[in-house]
């Protein structure tokens, strides 16, 4: 709540970000990003159904803004484009779109009213608690969003939540399938186990050329490399120039930036939030009104406000901490709250709840530290290795300037290079692959796929300072010849082999076991052998692979397993002893299995609609929208 609208407070102030059941989290911020879409152009068709860009980039804005409220600044659209999230987007807005047009045939579409009562109770589009059209209206204008496409968009997410509840609405969970998952869950089994490890095989197996040229061509795809370029490229290190920064720079610098050093006011506060529901109405508005201000009166009669927040608030972020916020600054919260946080003094708690988008709030101002300038004498050290930054920066650019021009002219890249002074490195790379040393500079592999055979770039900016590249070759995709990956060809052959001998080793030893002793067929296997502690699915064995827990805690008790199949090779196991769970402990367990196992069997039946759905429906999608193979 408070907590995310510090991390985020321009965009909040901005855009007017509200959470309507959280499913319109971010439209407002990213909605101006759908201008300018083809209205000719399409994403998908779904029966006689057209879902247009326009849709796709409010949808993917929403999802790009959940997934950064998740990861930060380390999800990026680069980040978003690997993970493929634009197909999940596809995905759900097909979804989506199945999902309205059933509840159009069967009479469950939202109507108008409803539609109306879930705007009208946005904070957002409300002045002084109530529903205001103008400000409807202009948050809308200045996202660049007509009132229709805003409430269409509302109103297929109703309608999907409507159908969802529907179909999820009758999934029960009878005393026999809550007290089956208890069982299976803490049921105890203690196990003896054989290892037959691939490795070993592997590295004493040999693989003739006969067999890597057959292996090599019945898996070509394996190896095949993607189009590269082989570049050459010399670095100039803004690290590798220390300029000199004078007494005089220093001043001069604090003198002609002033504001820079100025600290504002800020205020160390904490509060205690209770959130008004979005469909409590003014009943719900009156409770959050009066709960916090009976946390106010009790503060101010002498109760601790730490302990009150602990008790009371509603706001995951800080609740916790006894509502502690740090310190805060103008600009940082929203407008409201920062009024009223700003008009306290020291030890203060605010005389009355304070209403912003998210409930009503008792503030209380722990510390203020009024706004004041940095002396000089503080100021130095980060003026100066600011200015040695920003001096060494401007030496490697102009050094870089200076030497592309000898470097294009030159037939030999490399040896004019070394002629200079640098240090050149050749390398092949592909848009996917770092290049060594320098990180994974996404603008050096566009530049080097955006060269012509020869080409030299302009002096690039990356980690490692000022790069400049020359396009030596393009490579096409290909398969390299067995000569050039006859180490990994063999690699891979000698595995292959190994899997083999380890699973005919594995499935004698577990022959000869289920008919004799087990440590004697494991050492007629040459296996390497162990036993566990009870360990269950809620309590995990240490050292033992997961697929042989599972098919340990699937086996009768004196049973051996049928060979299962790890990265290390292949385990063969007896069950030595199964404990059946404390079942005086299922009582206080019940409850939340139940919800667990009901939350299960909705998911599932969810699916199963969906994909009873896309079984019978027209459902076709836009080329640059389908699932990247592989």
């Amino acid at each position: 709540m408070i907590t995310f609208m510090r991390r985020y407070p321009r965009t909040i102030q901005g855009s007017l970000l509200v959470v309507i059941a959280g499913f319109v989290a971010s439209l407002f911020i990213f909605g101006a990003q759908s201008k300018g879409a083809d209205p000719r152009d399409w994403v998908a068709r779904v029966n006689d159904e057209t879902i247009t860009p326009d849709q796709f980039q409010r949808r993917y804005a929403q999802s790009m803004a959940m997934m950064g409220q998740i990861y930060g600044q380390r999800f990026t659209p680069e980040l978003a484009e690997r993970l493929g999230l634009p197909q999940q987007v596809v995905e759900d807005l097909v979804n989506e779109t199945l999902v309205v047009q059933r509840a159009r045939a069967e009479g469950l579409e939202v109507g108008d009213e409803e539609l109306n009562a879930r705007i009208h109770r946005i904070p957002a589009f409300q002045e002084n608690g109530r529903f205001s059209l103008k400000r409807y209206q202009d948050v809308l204008a200045v996202n660049q969003l007509t009132p229709s496409m805003f409430e269409a968009d509302v109103r297929r997410q109703m309608t999907r939540e409507r159908v969802e509840q529907v179909v999820r609405g009758g999934i029960k969970a009878s005393d026999a399938e809550v007290e089956q998952v208890y069982v299976a869950r803490n049921e105890e089994v203690r196990a003896t186990w054989a290892l037959v490890d691939a490795g070993p095989i592997a590295a004493a197996t040999p693989a003739s050329d006969g067999e890597l040229e057959a292996y090599l061509k019945e898996r070509a795809a394996d190896f095949r490399l993607p189009e590269r370029r082989r570049a050459q490229y010399v670095a100039i290190n803004p690290k590798d120039v220390t300029p000199r920064i004078t007494e005089a720079d220093v001043e001069r610098y604090y003198t002609a930036n002033a504001a820079e050093f100025e600290s504002p006011p800020q205020v160390h506060a904490a509060h205690v939030l209770v959130a008004v529901p979005q469909t409590g109405g003014s009943a719900a508005e009156d409770q959050a009104k009066a709960t916090v201000a009976e946390v106010i009166r009790r503060a101010k009669a002498g109760e601790d406000f730490a302990a009150l927040a602990k008790a009371v608030s509603q706001d995951p972020g800080s609740a916790a901490k006894g509502g502690d916020l740090g310190f805060i600054k103008k600009g940082e919260v929203m407008p409201d709250f920062e009024r009223a946080v700003f008009a306290l003094k020291k030890g203060e708690i605010s005389p009355e709840p304070v209403r912003t988008p998210y409930g009503f709030h008792a503030i209380k101002v722990l510390e203020v530290r009024e706004g004041g300038k940095k002396p000089l004498r503080e100021a130095a050290a980060q003026i100066r290795q600011k200015l040695e930054g920003e001096g060494a920066d401007r030496a490697a650019r102009a050094r870089a300037d200076e030497v592309r021009p000898k470097l294009q002219a030159a037939a030999d890249f490399m040896a004019e290079a070394r002629q200079l002074g640098l240090v050149p490195v050749e390398t092949t790379l592909s848009r996917q692959a770092p290049i060594p040393g320098l990180g994974r500079p996404d603008t050096l592999q566009e530049a080097a796929f955006g060269l012509a055979v020869g080409g030299i770039s302009t002096p690039l900016r990356t980690p490692a300072g000022y790069v400049i590249l020359k396009n030596a070759e393009n490579l096409p995709a290909t398969v390299p010849p067995l000569t050039e990956i006859r180490d990994r060809v063999a690699t891979a052959v000698k595995r292959q082999k190994a899997e083999t001998v380890a699973l005919e080793r594995a499935r004698q030893l577990a022959a000869d076991a289920r008919r004799g002793d087990f440590a004697e067929a494991a050492r007629q296997a040459g296996a390497t052998t162990g036993e566990t502690a009870p360990f269950s699915r809620s309590k995990p064995a240490e050292r033992l692979a997961g697929d042989a827990m599972l098919a340990a805690l699937q086996t009768p008790v004196h049973r051996v397993t049928d060979p299962v199949k790890t990265g290390q090779g292949y385990y063969v196991l007896k069950v030595l002893e199964r404990v059946a769970p404390d079942m005086a402990r299922f009582a206080g367990e019940r409850d939340k299995l139940a919800q667990e196992v009901v939350a299960q069997k909705q998911g599932q039946a969810w699916t199963a609609w969906i994909d009873g759905a896309r079984r019978t429906a027209r459902i076709e999608i836009a080329q640059r929208y389908l699932p990247r193979a592989g």
